[in-house]
């Protein structure tokens, strides 16, 4: 096993986000990358965190514009698998619940989900919404192959540019490292994160975040050096 295998399985599982939209062949060269990274002796951790930033880069606005016809067309029949999943005295019991204005989601909240369900009951709810999660996912993904390839398309299209304004932001961020000294460090480690956030490993990246650090160290770098 390679010394930085946790750092490869997190490789791994960035590539293994990419949608099936995605172009095969480029999935294809990333995974041989992979094999040849944990192939290699002098495999190094910044070597591997580069190929997680390059590569997360690349898939994530194809991963934006999969989440994108997921929420605006795939809710919907999420939850209708999900009850479909269900033994009917739960189903009734699962509706009487949203009837109360809350949601299957809240059962990372606890609170009244985990009251309101016997722990049986909890772990079927949680069984049926990853089969109905994978069922709305592998429906998605064949319609962007398909009927709703001009969709997927269009969002891929608007991810696209959005990436780019978010990128303009980073590289004014890292514009700011080379006017302190005093800085330097800790801005270039906020935008090593933020390039990290392409990946969709942990926090992601938004052109909100960017500007918000933009508006601090300008403040700080004006003010304080």
């Amino acid at each position: 096993m390679q010394k930085y295998q946790y750092s490869l399985d997190l490789l791994r599982q960035v590539i293994g986000k990419a949608p099936r939209f995605f172009p095969s062949g480029r999935k294809t060269d990333m995974l041989d990358a992979l094999a040849k990274l944990e192939r290699e002796p002098g495999t190094t951790p910044k070597m591997i965190d580069d190929a997680i930033i390059v590569f997360g880069r690349e898939i994530w606005p194809y991963r934006q514009a999969f989440w994108h016809i997921h929420d605006t067309d795939g809710r919907h029949d999420e939850d209708l698998y999900l009850r479909e999943a269900l033994a009917p005295e739960l189903r009734a019991k699962y509706e009487a619940f949203l009837r109360k204005g809350l949601r299957v989601e809240d059962i990372r909240r606890g609170g009244e989900f985990e009251q309101y369900f016997s722990p049986v009951e909890k772990q079927a709810l949680i069984d049926a919404k990853l089969l109905a999660h994978d069922r709305v996912v592998e429906g998605i993904e064949t319609l962007c192959a398909g009927e709703k390839k001009a969709a997927c398309d269009d969002a891929l299209s608007r991810y696209r540019e959005e990436q780019k304004k978010i990128e303009a932001l980073i590289a004014e961020l890292s514009s700011l490292a080379a006017k302190s000294e005093k800085w330097r460090s800790e801005i270039l480690d906020k935008v090593r994160t933020f390039q990290a956030g392409w990946s969709g490993l942990e926090r992601g990246v938004a052109a909100e975040d960017v500007k918000g650090e933009i508006d601090y160290y300008s403040g700080v770098v004006e003010v304080l050096e």
